[in-house]
């Protein structure tokens, strides 16, 4: 059998030059009486766990590869030109969103997310086995850091069996429980599902006392400043989306479970958390709830991202930069656009009632603009930056997990059940809080199974924009289509172009 050598990530770990604050970059201190001075101390710890958040945030992860620019490639949200066309503009376009993965643009990016995933997860391996021999910490406080780091690690290691594992064992790749340098052989798809189910069961578990729970989360951020607290302990306390939570963990779970085709227990487990997170406003008393759709476009409280429903999400600090650079821009053939055609008759395709995008129904539609380069190219103002005078919590924000999938999956189960008019009203209640009137919408009974499956892709594309989730939702369902990034309508799309090859440099016979 083929082992996978995670003990690669060693090498890109960066070195413990001189204070323990370098964890605060995700370092791992190399040195090991270092660590354990690193963790002696509650002010360290957090500093630890920060780190890990901002390992999360870089380039090659869900800074962009996982979300705004290489996943959403191959999910076929933007327009590109065959680069024997466009003088060679469209490179690395056309091959991600061509799946030629031994192509050097894919073949770079995909070890460069293996690799640092891995790390990633190594450092949070590390981080558990330290937490767990610590004595600095009250139990109930340690139990909280550990159901995060739990929770993280499933986080990741899903991600990275969604792009490089196959639920038949086509192709295998390791579950990383270990805080040591050792090689891992890879595990079966069922093995793999038993230890991300391990994992959420004991975040679950430790996060049973979650302040999310009980105080849910703020946007005042002088309610904590003038508690003269550490800013470790504000976001540990407050701004419990910014981290991995209770009902994060509980969203993760139903995702995990839908992905390996048990849709029923997926549905019970979204149901769960959404009966006990989510409310009708602000007013609810729930600590998650609609964003005001009437308000959606005023400048001073505009929220594309609808923070309000964000269960999960990063603070990226390169988030406005990155946006500047790669969508903000008028360089054809490296910015990131989406063709107006695609948008129009591929992604908003169910919801149309008049061809002025302007005029659309769907508040989702409102985060659309035209690029500077023109041409019926349209850029996703999604990730512009809030014009706020005093900080907000909303700023820098990537989400990562949403309320909305929560629905979906609820939806899906139904009409994997042959539930449609039940899957489709719960849709269209859904569609309703996105400013889609009922009168716009079919009559539930009038649709059929494959259009109502139909509908649910529409909706990843309109709702994950950004988020890294439409590619892995056609995955899941194997899907024989996709979506036209160049034009309306769809092109055919294989099942090896679903599995992303690991990277040859990490095999070892």
């Amino acid at each position: 059998m083929k082992q996978i050598r995670l003990y690669t990530v060693l090498i890109f770990i960066p070195l413990f030059i001189s204070a323990c604050s370098d964890w605060l970059d995700g370092a791992l201190p190399k040195d090991k009486n270092l660590e354990e001075a690193q963790f002696a101390t509650k002010p360290g710890i957090n500093s630890v766990l920060n780190g890990l958040y901002t390992t999360l945030s870089n380039t090659n992860l869900y800074g962009e590869r996982l979300t705004t620019t290489d996943v959403e490639l191959l999910a076929h949200y933007y327009y590109y030109l065959d680069n024997t066309y466009a003088n060679g503009k469209y490179i690395r376009f056309e091959q991600m969103a061509n799946y030629r993965y031994s192509e050097s643009y894919p073949k770079q990016s995909f070890t460069d997310i293996w690799i640092d995933a891995y790390d990633a997860i190594f450092k949070i391996n590390r981080f558990i086995e330290n937490v767990q021999q610590t004595t600095v910490l009250p139990e109930s406080e340690k139990n909280g850091l550990l159901g995060e780091a739990y929770g993280l690690r499933a986080f990741l290691h899903l991600d990275l069996f969604r792009l490089f594992g196959d639920i038949n064992d086509i192709q295998k790749i390791p579950y990383n429980q270990s805080p040591e340098v050792i090689p891992h052989n890879p595990v079966s798809a069922a093995d793999f599902q038993q230890y991300l189910l391990a994992d959420l069961d004991m975040a679950e578990t430790l996060l049973q006392n979650d302040p999310v729970r009980t105080e849910g989360k703020i946007l005042d951020f002088s309610l904590t400043s003038s508690q003269s607290l550490a800013s470790a302990e504000v976001f540990a306390r407050y701004f419990r989306n910014f981290r991995m939570n209770y009902f994060a963990a509980l969203a993760l779970k139903a995702r995990t479970l839908l992905y390996f085709g048990n849709s029923e227990e997926a549905a019970e487990t979204a149901e769960r958390a959404l009966s006990e997170a989510f409310g009708e406003n602000a007013e609810s008393g729930k600590p998650f709830y609609w964003v005001n759709k009437t308000t959606i476009t005023d400048e001073q409280v505009r929220d594309f991202i609808f923070y309000p429903e964000v269960l999960f999400a990063i603070h990226n600090l390169d988030l406005y930069t990155n946006w500047e650079t790669n969508t903000g821009g008028n360089q054809e053939g490296s910015t990131y656009v989406v063709h107006e055609d695609n948008l129009r008759y591929n992604i908003f395709r169910n919801d149309i009632t008049t061809t002025d995008i302007s005029l659309w129904e769907d508040i989702r539609a409102r985060q659309w603009s035209p690029s500077r380069i023109g041409f019926g190219q349209l850029i996703s103002n999604k990730f512009t930056k809030y014009s706020f005078i005093v900080y907000n919590p909303k700023e820098y924000i990537q989400p990562l997990i949403r309320t909305g999938e929560l629905f979906f999956i609820v939806a899906e189960n139904m009409v994997n059940k042959g539930q449609i008019p039940e899957a489709m009203t719960y849709l269209n209640a859904f569609r309703f809080h996105r400013g889609v009137q009922y009168t716009s919408l079919p009559d539930p009974a009038t649709i059929a199974k494959e259009r109502a499956y139909d509908i649910l892709e529409t909706e990843y594309y309109k709702e994950f924009y950004g988020e890294g989730q439409a590619f892995f939702f056609l995955k899941r369902r194997g899907n024989t289509k996709i979506i036209n990034a160049t034009a309306s309508g769809t092109k055919d799309i294989l099942p090896e172009n679903y599995l992303v090859p690991v990277p040859q440099a990490e095999l070892n016979n």
